[in-house]
């Protein structure tokens, strides 16, 4: 290999005070390269210690160096995420009337703001309703002129002027006028008879006398036989009369209880039938209430419903329209479906500038959680990290998974993060941090299983085995293996490591 050539592989072993060193292949200086070699346990040689590399292949391995340093770096554990829908943002579009989907206003992807048609449905539900609509207005349009008639009864009015009728009557029969022209009669015919029998019983004595004539004095007895008449038909009159304004006063009085027993029964009936009416009304008005609000609840708005009122005309299309603003992230409905309200939902929309990140901790974690509290972000398949709080923290534990769940609100103006992601968050233990050896992550390589760093002093690169924890935003806790100020390739292991491998192939004997 072309590589191969500008590689110095320098392997040292250090025995019994002896330091042998093999430059190039398994050989040294001319020597033949089979010479005194067992072949067959040449698998058991160990791996090289060191690689060089000149300063074009470093140059083309981009390999950076940097010094190991003492950090704060909080202990961790690292605890499952995904990347979530935030549900308080999130609208689960469906359906409150049955039908058929006859036109789609958008699709899977796109952004619609608050108020703009989703799709419309032909419901035949809704057709019914705006039938029953105009039949509540036909109801309550024939209700109001009902209690118009029962306010105006006729039958009141009747009464009332058989009321005042009999009021007149009594009136006129309580009017002393016939009784006081008897009883001036009798008063003026009175005094008639008076003076007639005193003249004649003045006759009497002088006609004893001799001293009035006997034809005078028949005279004067006819007299008071005539006054006596005129007051005894002067009594019968008045009697009469009076008996006469008794009969009439108990008719008139007959007639009034009469007319007021008509009058009390002709305004209990208008009351009931005005009752009745206005029943009849008020329910009228409820069912074209109910039946508008059922239609509100069906997507018309009150401009629809009026237009309904006025041109009577049937439009059973129920109008799905977008609750609030967001991106359409899901649907489930297409054109000429048949939709009904039993579905969960037929569209989702979700606002996607912010996103919610779920975790999952063990309960011996949960301890170490809390709101507000720091943590890192880190998503392994592009790298990205990024450190943010956490916003809740449930109290519960989830009775299927056994987890405690906690959250992470992130904005997302540019979509960065896409709902569905899978990451890892990383969590401080809590405790008291200290300094400690740190090395980025980038500088660390596995090698059989072993995290391994390499150092580098003039081009001549050592793998040194170390002991580390997990990464913490993106750097590795060492606690053995390096020491302050070491210099160690920070970018390009990769590289390196492959590098090592080769070196390590070079000691077959396909050389």
């Amino acid at each position: 290999m072309t590589n191969m050539k500008t590689l110095i592989q320098i392997f040292t072993i250090v025995a019994m005070g002896t330091l042998p060193v093999w430059l190039g292949g398994c050989g040294g200086g001319n020597a033949d390269p089979h010479a005194g070699h067992n072949h067959g346990a040449h698998g058991d040689e160990a791996a090289p210690e060191t690689v060089t590399l000149s300063d074009e292949m470093m140059a083309k391995y981009k390999i950076t160096t940097g010094s190991v340093k003492l950090q704060i770096l909080r202990a961790t554990f690292n605890a499952p995420a995904r990347v979530a829908f935030n549900a308080e943002t999130m609208a689960h579009v469906g359906t409150l009337v049955a039908g058929r989907v006859d036109e789609m206003k958008v699709r899977l992807g796109d952004t619609v703001e608050k108020d703009a048609v989703l799709f419309t449905i032909k419901s035949p539900e809704l057709g019914a309703a705006q039938n029953a609509f105009l039949k509540a207005l036909d109801t309550e349009a024939a209700a109001g002129p009902a209690v118009v008639l029962a306010q105006n009864n006729a039958g009141v009015a009747q009464a009332e002027a058989e009321g005042k009728a009999a009021e007149a009557m009594l009136t006129l029969a309580n009017n002393p006028a016939m009784v006081a022209l008897a009883q001036g009669k009798l008063d003026a015919a009175k005094p008639v008879l008076q003076r007639a029998t005193e003249l004649f019983a003045s006759g009497k004595k002088l006609a004893a006398e001799g001293a009035l004539a006997v034809t005078e004095l028949k005279r004067r007895e006819a007299a008071v036989q005539t006054a006596t008449a005129d007051v005894q038909t002067a009594e019968a009159a008045l009697a009469q009369a009076k008996a006469q304004q008794t009969r009439d006063i108990a008719a008139a009085k007959a007639k009034a209880a009469a007319a007021t027993a008509g009058l009390k029964a002709a305004v209990a009936q208008q009351a009931k039938a005005l009752g009745e009416a206005q029943s009849a009304l008020k329910s009228a008005q409820a069912t074209v209430a109910t039946e508008r609000n059922r239609l509100t609840l069906f997507g018309m708005d009150a401009e629809a419903i009026a237009a309904l009122a006025k041109d009577r005309t049937l439009t059973p299309h129920y109008i799905v329209r977008a609750p609030r603003a967001g991106t359409v992230v899901e649907r489930e409905v297409t054109l000429g479906e048949i939709a009904n309200p039993s579905q969960p939902h037929l569209l989702i929309l979700a606002d996607l500038s912010t996103v919610w990140v779920l975790m999952e901790v063990p309960p011996s974690r949960a301890e170490h959680l809390k709101a507000n509290q720091s943590v890192t972000l880190v998503n392994k398949e592009t790298g990205y990290t990024i450190e943010t709080t956490l916003d809740y923290v449930s109290p519960l534990v989830d009775p299927e998974t056994r987890t405690v769940q906690a959250r992470v609100e992130l904005e997302n103006p540019a979509g960065k993060w896409r709902p569905g992601q899978f990451l890892t968050v990383q969590i401080p233990t809590g405790g008291t941090p200290k300094e400690t050896l740190v090395v980025p992550e980038s500088a660390v390589q596995f090698v059989d299983g072993q995290p391994t760093v390499y150092k580098v002093k003039n081009n001549i690169f050592t793998a040194h085995p170390i002991k580390a924890d997990e990464p913490v935003n993106g750097m590795i806790r060492v606690h053995s293996g390096l020491k302050e100020n070491d210099s160690v390739v920070i970018k390009g292991t990769f590289e390196l490591k492959a590098e090592f491998g080769k070196a390590g192939a070079g000691h077959d004997h396909s050389h």
